[in-house]
């Protein structure tokens, strides 16, 4: 484990406010986010950085080595990023990521390029670490993107998720089945970094149900799910394909948040991401909910709220 650059962000924000409270407030985090990344950055430079006192915490001399040495790193990375001439958006896999591509321009007002989160590295931590000015990604319940310093979040959706079974197999014509209709079948997961394994696991034990969980690539996905081999949890604006069939679950046990990411000091301005939020609110309704079956499960339900307020 190395320093990142949240670590030396924390590191400077308690050298020029004193204190947790005053560090937090300036990076715009909780003060439990900032005592965190101050222990693991303790921990990667091996000794005490700051000593905590009542008038607040002053740094050791380790602590001063590193303040300078993160000072100088970061006003590069600054003048590094005001020399790029587009602004760098990044994206886990989700039915809105098309719209992102054809959106992020028209909203910033600026050249944008959007490419795919990358599986080695967790999607806050793009944006924490300045590779991405900000990024669209999904998580569920209990296993939530942790919140890190200077990074903010708004929620653009939160949805239910379908399942995707074989269209000739037993269950291709229930149109809604229990997840107690699904126990002892394979379930499948792609392998994005966005916890979808853990959750899917959490909520079937939750349930009661005995089932396996494989992790495939997304190209063999669809494929085994055709061969009734596995059922896979889907987002429900997901195209229809041939020989499979979405069923809805009873109850909406799975349900996935979509949210955008972006650095509270980075170039994005605070309107700049209300407009993109917007756009990316407007094509959730317009287009990604026009899917047959899910306009139907919203009918039914009209109590479920896709986009909650800002």
């Amino acid at each position: 484990m190395e320093l990142e650059f949240r670590h030396l962000r924390v590191v400077l924000a308690l050298v020029d406010t004193g204190t947790l409270t005053g560090a937090a407030a300036q990076l715009g985090v909780t003060q439990p986010a900032v005592s965190e990344t101050l222990r693991r950055a303790e921990r990667v430079a091996g000794g005490a950085l700051f000593r905590r006192g009542a008038h607040g915490a002053s740094p050791t001399p380790l602590g001063e080595v590193v303040a300078a040495h993160a000072r100088g790193v970061l006003d590069s990375l600054a003048q590094l990023k005001a020399a790029g001439s587009a602004l760098h958006l990044s994206c886990t896999p989700s039915t809105l990521q098309p719209h992102l591509v054809v959106l992020a321009e028209e909203a910033l007002g600026a050249a944008v390029d959007v490419h795919a989160a990358p599986e080695s590295a967790a999607p806050v931590d793009l944006v924490a670490d300045g590779r991405a000015h900000a990024v669209l990604a999904t998580d569920f319940r209990g296993h939530e993107h942790p919140d890190l310093p200077g990074v903010r979040r708004t929620v653009v959706a939160h949805e239910p998720m379908f399942v995707a079974v074989a269209a000739d197999g037993p269950l291709g014509g229930r149109g809604e089945v229990d997840l107690a209709d699904l126990a002892g079948i394979d379930w499948a997961v792609t392998p994005a970094r966005d916890r979808r394994r853990a959750y899917l696991l959490d909520v079937l034990t939750g349930a009661g149900v005995r089932a396996r969980v494989r992790t495939v690539d997304f190209a063999a996905a669809f494929g085994l799910v055709g061969m009734g081999r596995v059922v896979l949890p889907v987002m429900p604006g997901a195209r229809s394909r041939e020989g499979i069939a979405f069923l809805t679950l009873a109850g909406t046990p799975l349900a996935v948040r979509t949210s955008l990411f972006w650095r509270a000091d980075g170039p994005l301005r605070p309107a700049d991401v209300i407009r993109l939020r917007d756009r990316l609110v407007a094509a959730q309704h317009e287009r990604v909910e026009r899917a047959p079956l899910y306009r139907k499960w919203l009918e039914a339900h009209p109590e479920w709220r896709t986009t909650p307020s800002r």
